[in-house]
């Protein structure tokens, strides 16, 4: 049963490809033809929780076990890791399992080692004599997520001591869980992304503009949010039908737009927020522009307040375009009072925007950033200055990294007049690649003859590549 992403995706019918959209008239009470927008409230909140500098999950891991472990970081002890269990193959588990035992001992007190290979129990505790304590670490990766259990036990100092109590229990314990990324997929078997197994659920709804994915309530599973002109749920898919968890009608949210798009803008995005009290929280961020306000709401779909603009989320961060004369403006700027932009910074008019923060195979933070201009062309560019174009894609992006190798996957529809000839392209950016081994580059198509109306890229969730999701006209589809 399917049940993350992480990412934003804004939908235009491909009808609109490469034109400006068109406000419809205004009602009586407008007074304008202008097109719709987002205004700021007056005094924004301040955000939910202010953003922390974004962290490989290996180094996440790491620091979340120091911290509950900082009352013992006076005593000196040696860090071993057990042997890696995995669901999926790991040819260089070893490897892994010693780098988060080296990481953590320079977290702990002076005087801390490691040792090189992982050991059971049993075998850690003859390794350790001579050490006042040490840490045990049990890594498990199950279900798209790296699990690390750290007990910290004491070493008896003698041979009477040993013999009274030969296995002494943890004096202390710890635990942190965090999903895998292309650094942690560096030491396993790869992913190969060109086939694909799709499940499709009949959809309760045929206007949905926007997806998003990700573990909204923190229970462990993945939610689907979909977002139509008439309302915002979250869902799963169950026996080929869709099953709606929590829905909010926009009639509740916010009120209508005094003068709509006649062909929608439709966003979804999930901000993730982490407090050192709280831990990790994902706030939604939603807005269509039938609507006069674009909104972040908590895990229940409860209001947090509205918004700056028309939210671009990369999970990690976000940034609010304006509505001009029909298409989506950048520079972006902050949906919140005190937070800052996604980067990379872009400029011009678009029709759809997409963004994900990602993982280097070697733990280095970048985010990409996917958007369609006026001239009916995708712009894909990264925070370290890479910038390549994509043609015939349709105004349904979403980016993210399927297979968690370190490069991109950009996701588009076709513009396409007809929607039987539509389809789902997925393409992968070599970004540090010259020429044209760096360009965008087909790797799978999937028809999809009711037409494309949205995309959204899901975390992992199992062994395999990371699923995504799209929209038909009459179905949801997950593709692993």
């Amino acid at each position: 049963m399917f049940v993350s992403a992480i990412a934003l995706v804004l939908f235009v019918p491909r009808n609109s490809a490469a034109q400006p959209n068109k406000p419809t008239a205004p009602s009586a009470s407008a007074g304008t033809n202008s097109p719709p927008a987002n205004p700021a409230p007056t005094n924004p909140p301040p955000s939910p929780a202010a953003p922390r500098l974004p962290r490989a999950s290996v180094a996440r891991v790491v620091e979340s076990l120091a911290a509950d472990l900082a009352p013992l970081s006076f005593l000196p002890a040696r860090a071993i890791a057990a042997p890696l269990v995995s669901d999926t193959p790991a040819p260089r588990g070893a490897e892994l399992t010693a780098r988060i035992a080296s990481l953590l001992a320079g977290r702990l007190g002076a005087g801390s080692t490691t040792h090189p290979t992982p050991l059971p129990l049993a075998d850690a505790r003859v390794a350790a004599r001579g050490e006042r304590s040490f840490v045990h670490l049990l890594v498990e990766i199950r279900s798209g997520k790296l699990r690390v259990t750290a007990d910290v036990f004491p070493v008896p100092r003698t041979v009477w001591a040993r013999i009274r109590d030969p296995e002494p229990a943890p004096f202390a314990h710890a635990f942190a869980e965090v999903p895998l990324d292309a650094e942690i997929r560096s030491f396993l078997e790869s992913v190969p992304l060109a086939k694909a197994n799709v499940t499709r659920g009949q959809n309760f709804e045929s206007d949905v503009v926007a997806l998003a994915c990700g573990d909204i309530d923190g229970d462990g599973a993945l939610e689907i949010l979909s977002t139509s002109r008439r309302r915002v749920t979250t869902l799963r898919l169950r026996e080929g039908k869709v099953l709606p968890l929590r829905s909010r009608s926009w009639s509740d949210l916010s009120p209508l737009h005094p003068s709509p798009l006649r062909e929608p803008i439709g966003l979804a995005g999930l901000v993730e927020r982490r407090d050192e009290a709280d831990g990790v929280a994902w706030f939604v961020d939603v807005g269509v522009t039938d609507r006069a306000k674009a909104l972040r709401l908590d895990a229940e779909l409860v209001v947090v307040a509205p918004v700056a603009g028309l939210p671009v989320s990369s999970g990690e961060a976000s940034g609010c375009a304006r509505i001009t004369s029909g298409w989506l403006t950048g520079p972006l700027v902050p949906c919140w009072s005190g937070e800052t932009v996604i980067a990379p910074a872009i400029a011009g008019n678009f029709d759809v925007l997409a963004a994900a923060s990602l993982v280097t195979s070697q733990g280095q933070r970048f985010t990409v950033l996917a958007a369609r201009n006026d001239r009916g062309t995708v712009e894909v560019r990264d925070d370290a200055g890479h910038v390549e174009t994509i043609t015939g894609a349709g105004a349904q992006l979403a980016v993210g990294d399927l297979d968690q190798d370190g490069d991109p996957e950009i996701l588009s529809g076709l513009d396409v007049a007809n929607a039987l000839e539509d389809a789902v392209i997925v393409r992968t950016w070599a970004r540090a690649a010259a020429g044209e081994a760096g360009r965008p580059r087909e790797i799978l198509r999937l028809p999809a003859a009711a037409g494309v109306r949205a995309l959204a890229v899901c975390p992992p969730d199992g062994p395999g590549r990371a699923p995504f999701v799209v929209a038909t006209a009459d179905e949801i589809w997950v593709v692993r």
